[in-house]
């Protein structure tokens, strides 16, 4: 059994009140997804993003970028975690943010808990209060 639940971020950790509310309902009798963690340890996922071409395109596809960030995902740890699931923490970028989960899921086998601060809008991408998505259970159609 795992005492501690990793939860990966790319651009920014948990503010303690965020770090708070994803232990309340990951960890202990009263949470909503009960895991077998005990605490959750914050891991910055080192990563240099490749830039766009002039016209806004990558020379690669989703699945080529994200055996990419496979390396760093495993430079932050994430093969102590393979077998159970992480949290995820959203960045600004959602094109990134779906590539990663997509590498979680193959380092691990789970897709992620995702901890969404971010939505899109007909203006851009927007800050908002901290969700957090079971992944897993999504892909699963439970």
């Amino acid at each position: 059994m795992h005492s501690c639940l990793s939860c990966y971020y790319l651009d920014e950790p948990l503010a303690p009140d965020e770090l708070e509310f994803v232990r309340r309902t990951l960890i202990g009798p009263w949470a909503r997804f009960r895991t077998p963690a005990q605490e959750i340890e914050q891991r910055r996922v080192p990563a240099v993003l490749p830039l766009p071409d002039a016209l806004g395109r990558y020379a690669y596809d989703r699945e080529q970028r994200a055996e990419h960030v496979r390396p760093h995902l495993r430079h932050a740890g994430i093969r102590a975690d393979a077998g159970r699931q992480v949290v995820w923490v959203t960045p600004a970028d959602a094109d990134w943010d779906a590539i990663f989960q997509f590498a979680i899921r193959m380092e691990t086998g789970y897709a992620p808990f995702v901890a969404q601060r971010w939505s899109s809008t007909d203006g851009g991408r927007i800050r908002q209060a901290l969700r957090l998505v079971d992944a897993e259970r999504l892909l699963r159609g439970l």
